[in-house]
């Protein structure tokens, strides 16, 4: 019964996505999402209480599947150096393969500038990624691959570089490859930080 019910839930997820994509969060009803879904308006209510709690779960049920996805990929992965890089070109390549749900986090980011338990979300989601890349730059720095310096600020800074490409690649009509672009990023700051 229960992969029933998650299989369910990833239905009304997928069916949520195309829906938040198509007419955005407020336009967008439960009825909508359930003729999209193909379930009644109750079978959503039996898995969400509302339409925020909906929209709340998606993004944090994709989000950590997605980010422990990607620690599990690379953690065998014995430089922290390649895990880092890895952990960033596999990302990228989860946002390309996964474009509708990578569409849907613009409007869910852009919320958070307005609700507070959108911004909360996001905060854990943040502080979640500048942990691990600071893990894998300490690790780097402990190893001697980097030269010693602020761990925190790389991994700001790699953050900032990841999200800036994100918000780019979605939302304006782009002439680079994703990937591509996240390996000359990485590269260069690489670059300044080795032995």
């Amino acid at each position: 019964m229960g992969v029933a019910k998650r299989d369910r839930k990833e239905d009304i997820f997928e069916a949520a996505v195309q829906c938040f994509n198509k007419t955005g969060y407020y336009e967008t009803s439960i009825d909508t999402i359930a003729a999209e879904a193909k379930i009644s308006k109750g079978g959503i209510y039996y898995h969400f209480k509302s339409k925020k709690a909906l929209f709340l779960e998606l993004f944090n049920y994709r989000v950590n599947k997605y980010f422990n996805f990607l620690k599990i990929y690379t953690a065998e992965i014995d430089n922290p150096e390649e895990r880092l890089r890895s952990f960033i070109n596999k990302a990228s390549g989860i946002q390309k393969e996964n474009a509708d749900f990578f569409k849907f986090c613009i409007e869910f980011l852009s919320m958070g500038v307005r609700d507070p338990e959108i911004r909360d979300m996001m905060s854990a989601f943040y502080r979640e990624s500048i942990g691990t890349f600071k893990s894998y730059v300490e690790e780097a720095i402990a190893r001697g691959i980097f030269k010693a310096h602020n761990a925190e600020s790389t991994a700001l800074a790699i953050y900032f570089l990841f999200m800036g490409v994100f918000f780019t690649y979605f939302s304006v009509n782009v002439e680079y490859d994703l990937i591509e672009q996240h390996s000359f990023q990485l590269n260069n700051i690489f670059k300044t930080l080795k032995q």
